[in-house]
């Protein structure tokens, strides 16, 4: 019997992954199905940005408390800042993957968050997926929209609002499954909720001249 099925998920062994192959990948994380359960995804750092940047960091880089998992920091400290506005209740953001803790593994300390599957229980279509498959329809562009809308009135961070990075879910709605928080070395973003808007703005207007470049390349 699988664990999702009534077993609870072991979350104190390491998880064994590097035998399996990653589902996605990207510069600076590989994701996995957990072996245990596939409504949860697993990232970790890809070890090709561990290598390239230990070669090339400077001495001050390399003295970062936090290491090579800044990602991983910029991701959790948003899921938090959405849930801000609600503490001590029930208030997960739809728009937002669902990290579910930290566990160790064989590559790493490792990101669990809550896979976005569509109705078969497999992975959910990105926008991307969605483009290149003739699935953009007007459905689809009203709740892109109302992920606009979502991401101008938050004062969560965004810094890679790409096709990649959204998922539709199958009640409609888009979750941002990657990109999210600052990369500025100073976050200027991150108190001032006016620069703030006007980058979410910047990116959004990017966002809309990619979506139709690729829809008259069909």
């Amino acid at each position: 019997m699988p664990p999702f099925a009534g077993m609870p998920m072991d979350l104190i062994t390491p998880l064994q992954l590097s035998h399996l192959e990653p589902i996605a990948q990207g510069a600076q994380k590989l994701v996995f199905r957990h072996p245990e359960d596939p409504r949860v995804l697993v990232k970790v750092i890809n070890p090709r940005f561990i290598e390239r940047h230990d070669r090339r960091d400077t001495f001050y880089k390399k003295r970062r408390r936090i290491g090579h998992h800044r990602a991983f920091a910029r991701e959790m400290i948003e899921h938090l800042v959405s849930r801000a506005l609600h503490p001590g209740r029930l208030a997960p953001c739809p728009h937002i993957q669902n990290i579910l803790g930290v566990v160790d593994t064989d590559m790493g300390a490792a990101l669990l968050v809550e896979a976005v599957l569509d109705e078969n229980g497999d992975l959910a279509p990105t926008l991307q997926d969605l483009l290149e498959t003739g699935r953009y329809g007007e459905r689809e562009q009203q709740a892109l929209e109302t992920f606009f809308d979502w991401a101008l009135a938050s004062n969560v961070l965004i810094n890679d609002l790409s096709t990649d990075n959204l998922a539709r879910h199958p009640d409609g709605h888009f979750v941002m499954i990657d990109g999210l928080g600052d990369r500025a070395g100073i976050p200027i973003r991150a108190v001032s909720p006016w620069f703030n808007r006007l980058y979410k703005r910047k990116k959004i207007r990017q966002l809309r001249e990619e979506i139709e470049s690729l829809r008259q390349c069909d």
